[in-house]
């Protein structure tokens, strides 16, 4: 049964279990819980945005860690929101604040051993070391949400024009008219670019969104963010995405639109990619930095 009481439970106990610093305490799912700083910031609520760093032991194996691509947002759910399961990392992000660093230990179960090594699948424990970066308060994820919704609204009313606009620049790639208007870098990938942006530069590994419209050199959309009205969220520079795609972004700032022509081996290669990229294919995106 879905435990209906955690959040107003948690929240009301934590004078009880918030101990004295370096003092493990059992949280109320059993988990073992250490805060290494306790700096006494207010906890998270339910609804709020948690920016999290985290890594995933176990013993001395590393599994999993948010190091290198930036840290990860979670929205803190409401107790009817949780699951029947309730993860060692709700635990922790309830009992800590802003800027917090603590451990959480999580027994492996039926549930985890699936996703578990099998060369590690003998030890007993899971364990999560994570930093709460920053606490935004649930009226400003309300806000932010609200905002997010106009804007996706607007890039939906948009996704004609920007069609008839890829339409016609890969027309004048197909026919050379844009020759002599690309850059090609070293790696092959050509670029247009439309505006640069005047925002910061796109840093490597940061956290950033992007609305594209992806065709084949033919003409033929593939995929594109515009008519879903949601744009692409992907950690700059660390692979997350095909190398042209990533590269071309990263020349690029915040507020920058450009136009990515993608050979095969920056894109899909032989393979393609399931029934609308064929093998080697070459790409053109349409890509605006947000």
């Amino acid at each position: 049964m879905r435990n209906l009481l955690f959040a107003s439970t948690i929240l009301l106990c934590l004078p009880l279990v918030a101990q004295s610093q370096g003092q493990g305490v059992r949280t109320e799912h059993g988990f073992r819980f250490f805060n290494h700083t306790n700096k006494g910031g207010a906890k998270t609520q339910p609804g709020d945005a948690v920016l999290l760093h985290f890594e995933v032991y176990i013993s001395d194996s590393l599994l999993s860690t948010t190091r290198d691509i930036g840290p990860r947002e979670l929205v803190f759910p409401t107790a009817d929101q949780l699951p029947e399961r309730v993860p060692a990392v709700f635990d922790a992000v309830s009992l800590s604040g802003k800027g917090d660093s603590v451990t959480i230990y999580e027994t492996i179960d039926s549930f985890l051993l699936k996703f578990i090594p099998p060369s590690l699948q003998q030890h007993k424990e899971v364990r999560y070391e994570i930093v709460l970066v920053d606490v935004t308060p649930k009226v400003e994820v309300e806000k932010r949400a609200a905002e997010e919704q106009k804007a996706g609204e607007a890039a939906m009313a948009r996704a004609e024009s920007v069609k008839k606009d890829v339409d016609k620049t890969a027309e004048e790639y197909r026919s050379g008219q844009l020759q002599g208007k690309l850059t090609t870098t070293a790696s092959g990938l050509k670029i247009l670019i439309v505006e640069k942006g005047t925002g910061a530069r796109v840093a490597k590994g940061e956290q950033v969104q992007t609305h594209y419209y992806g065709v084949l050199t033919s003409g033929s959309m593939f995929d594109n963010s515009f008519e879903r009205g949601q744009p692409l969220p992907f950690a700059a520079g660390m692979g997350q995405m095909i190398p042209g795609f990533d590269e071309g972004a990263m020349m690029l700032h915040h507020g920058g639109k450009a136009y990515l022509f993608i050979p095969p081996q920056l894109a899909y290669g032989e393979r393609g990619a399931g029934d609308v990229v064929p093998p080697n294919a070459e790409l053109i995106f349409y890509i605006e930095l947000l």
